[in-house]
């Protein structure tokens, strides 16, 4: 099943990496690392399953938690400091990139689960 997906494969390992770049391994970053490389090691250990979906969907799923904690926390401090702190913090790419790369594993991960069934489906249906 790997062989027939492979660019949805190298999709979903480029959002576990995407992730990871975009975190700065310190407070909750090491949290997206963890869940990016959990995610990203699950579904490379069953990639000839359809249950290769599941390790993603849950880090995804928690990467997106994680990050729109995070961003929602400092948006917050931002917009409380005055407007001192408006004029000069803001939000980094990386955790817009960290929160982008999350949303993509987990639509790609639905995307192998959805793609693994009708792989499925096709190989038990005689001809």
């Amino acid at each position: 099943m790997f062989e027939r997906h492979r660019g949805l494969a190298y999709w979903l390992l480029g959002s576990a990496a995407a992730m990871i770049v975009g975190s700065d391994g310190s407070n909750d970053g090491w949290l997206v690392v963890a869940v990016a490389g959990i995610g990203a090691l699950g579904f490379y250990l069953r990639r000839e399953k359809r249950s290769a979906a599941i390790g993603p969907l849950v880090g995804g799923l928690a990467g997106l938690v994680i990050t729109l904690y995070d961003r929602s926390n400092l948006q917050n401090a931002i917009d409380n400091g005055g407007e001192f702190a408006q004029a000069l913090a803001h939000v980094g790419w990386g955790l817009n990139v960290a929160l982008a790369g999350s949303l993509s594993m987990t639509v790609a991960a639905v995307v192998w689960w959805k793609r693994a069934r009708g792989s499925i489906l096709a190989a038990s249906t005689p001809e």
